[in-house]
């Protein structure tokens, strides 16, 4: 993101969860400011009880009355104090945790209605770094940073107006020092945003390798991978922490300088001070008030450097957390037409479909025409990347098909609305995913109405796997752990498959997905698949599926080479036996 966009995004993402916190700033800001008014009282106080004692004092005075006085006073302005900037670090603190709430709320409820083609430019680890650290960057910013910068205001506005009533040409004499600071901060900044861009890339980085190693951690170790594994996230470990120590070298030189040139300021009061009091242009007590005032200044000075580095890091924030924003969400076309395309019988009407994914300048679907009758059975063979799976990613707009070539029931998909069109079609994908819940939440998991036991038992007889359950000592409460691993392949792939009886779509795809179970386990979940009387695109290797299949249609190089019943197809086409194959795989526990 461009310089001219970060300010953009600061002002959608305040808009969007800061604004509304204004009571809070402003109670803190109210907070801060008595506390800045009661900081500066005391060197008042201060400097009244050193003239009294320079001037000498004795018990017999009127004056020796007011010093005990003095003192309480300064002790009850210093207890005050400590309330009243507790009270303001609580008010300002608080809306920062609330706005990292809101916020992640709020991108997590965008991130459900993001398009695939989003989550194919990002890795998995990348997402979860910008989601939590990024955000929790922001949160420090309008927690922490707005504390600072306020503090600075104040403190810096109010204690300036004092010194200057001291000694106008002592305070700007003393601000020298101060104008150097912000040029070297001017010179740094530039770098410090380079270097933290790069650091919070590699943590991305970082997090995008461990989630993938950990996701696949049964693959690496079976395959004794383990050693080029650690050797890879060492690498990315590396890039961090040497992004990490750029940042922190900056910081370390900034720090003690902007400490010593606040310590030259206070040289600079001593000094001229000093002959200033010898010439009786001003007191002893002004300038101990002088030097408490300057150790005010300090510590907001001195914060400079951590207010840039937390907006640096905040403004960096904002760039990777922008595409959250700037993505469309996926919708409807309110400018894609719901034609029909003239057969009133037709579940699915394709014409002159042509696509290539986003990412990619290879064309996967040529020209395919297609209809599909209502309550047709139809099977999908062909080669592999012949474009089987990207005709079930664009029924279910994974991706989006051109305009005017893909309707459903006479609808343009495009003109549905993507979660009413998926709530009607249930797509069963060839790599099987369960969560790491019990079996009653995994059947569960998409209806908008919580299943029944009855309707949950009809759909688990449906697909073959009541008995199982039933075995299982925790039954229906049977944890499965993380993507079913306690659960056999064909236990896996039959669990899936029950979602789909208890949704009873108006359109079901099956992507491969009966490879795990035996020849009479498919024949009867097959059975079970025509009760739902519903429209059914089968893609499968199988020709026992196949053959059950009302028609077949063949894919070849992104468009339909032939189609009939499949007996015939094989004899017209040879090649396909490289394809089909008739044993399942054996059910494994993974």
């Amino acid at each position: 993101m461009s310089e001219r966009q970060s300010p953009t995004g600061m002002r959608r993402f305040a808009k969007l969860f800061v604004f509304e916190l204004w009571p809070w700033y402003l109670g803190g800001a109210a907070c801060l400011a008595i506390t800045n008014i009661i900081s500066l009282e005391i060197p008042q106080l201060a400097k009244a009880l050193v003239n009294h004692l320079h001037e000498g004092v004795k018990a017999t005075d009127v004056d020796a009355a007011k010093l005990p006085n003095l003192a309480l006073a300064i002790m009850g302005l210093g207890l005050a104090q400590i309330f009243v900037r507790s009270s303001s670090r609580i008010l300002i603190f608080w809306p920062g945790r609330k706005l990292e709430a809101s916020s992640k709320s709020y991108i997590f409820h965008r991130v459900m209605r993001l398009p695939q083609r989003f989550y194919d430019r990002y890795g998995m680890g990348d997402l979860i770094s910008r989601f939590s650290n990024d955000l929790g960057q922001l949160r420090i910013f309008f927690a922490f940073g707005v504390l600072q910068i306020l503090n600075l205001i104040f403190i810096s506005g109010f204690t300036l107006i004092q010194m200057l009533k001291v000694h106008k040409l002592l305070t700007l004499t003393a601000l020298c020092p101060i104008v150097l600071m912000l040029i070297i901060t001017k010179i740094i900044m530039p770098k410090m945003q380079a270097f933290t861009r790069k650091n919070q890339e590699a943590v991305g980085l970082l997090t995008n390798r461990v989630t993938e190693t950990f996701t696949n951690i049964h693959v690496i170790q079976t395959n004794a991978s383990e050693r080029s594994f650690q050797a890879l996230i060492a690498e990315e470990n590396q890039k961090v922490y040497a992004t990490d120590m750029k940042v922190l070298m900056l910081r370390t030189l900034f720090f003690p300088l902007m400490t010593a040139l606040t310590g030259l300021s206070q040289l600079i009061v001593l000094f001229y001070g000093g002959l200033l009091v010898t010439e009786k242009l001003i007191s002893i007590g002004d300038i101990l008030a002088f030097n408490i005032y300057l150790s005010y200044l300090a510590f907001p000075l001195t914060s400079i450097g951590i207010i840039i580095s937390v907006y640096q890091r905040s403004k960096t924030a904002l760039e990777r957390i922008e595409p959250f924003f700037s993505e469309t969400l996926e919708g409807k076309d309110e400018a894609a037409k719901a034609v029909s395309p003239g057969q009133a019988d037709a579940q699915v009407v394709i014409r002159d479909l042509n696509f290539q994914y986003p990412s990619s300048e290879h064309q996967v679907l040529k020209g395919l025409n297609l209809s599909i009758r209502k309550g047709e059975m139809l099977g999908v063979c062909g080669a592999v990347g012949s474009g089987k799976s990207t005709l079930f990613h664009l029924l279910t707009r994974l991706y989006n098909p051109p305009k005017e070539t893909m309707f459903i029931e006479g609808k343009d998909v495009l003109a549905i609305e993507a979660q009413e069109l998926r709530e009607n079609v249930a797509y069963a994908l060839q790599k099987v995913h369960l969560f790491s819940a019990s079996i009653r939440d995994n059947l569960a998991f998409g209806l908008t109405q919580k299943p029944s036991e009855e309707d949950m038992i009809a759909g688990a007889k449906a697909a073959q796997i009541y008995k199982e359950i039933e075995s299982f000592p925790e039954k229906w409460d049977t944890q499965i752990g993380e993507k079913g691993l306690r659960l056999s392949g064909g236990q896996k792939q039959r669990l899936a498959l029950a979602r789909l009886f208890l949704r009873r779509p108006k359109l079901l795809l099956l992507d491969d997905v009966l490879s795990a179970v035996d020849n009479l386990t498919e024949a009867r979940l097959i059975q079970e698949f025509r009760k739902l009387n519903c429209t059914m695109i089968i893609n499968s290797h199988r020709g026992s599926v196949l053959d059950l299949c009302d028609r077949v249609i063949y894919l070849k190089d992104g468009g339909i080479f032939d189609q009939g019943p499949f007996q015939e197809l094989m004899l017209r086409h040879p090649e396909l036996q490289e394809e089909i194959h008739e044993q399942a795989a054996p059910e494994t526990t993974v």
